[in-house]
């Protein structure tokens, strides 16, 4: 299996959020928001481009691993 089909599977849960929002938004999860509140998180983000994907992507799979999904 190739590290693409491997990085989709991983990331199932979280994909799966995409197709319902208008073109040009994206999906943030409530306490990614609430994270920023803090300077350190708000720092994070203003230099990283990738920061509300990844932190997206924890908050997602921390909840389903919470609810028992994964």
């Amino acid at each position: 299996m190739t590290e693409e089909i491997k990085d989709k599977i991983k990331k199932a849960h979280y994909l799966k959020l995409l197709g319902n929002i208008p073109e040009g938004f994206v999906m943030v999860h409530e306490q990614v928001i609430e994270d920023l509140k803090d300077f350190d998180n708000w720092k994070d983000f203003k230099y990283n481009s990738n920061y509300i994907e990844e932190k997206n992507i924890e908050k997602v799979l921390s909840k389903d691993f919470e609810d028992g999904k994964i």
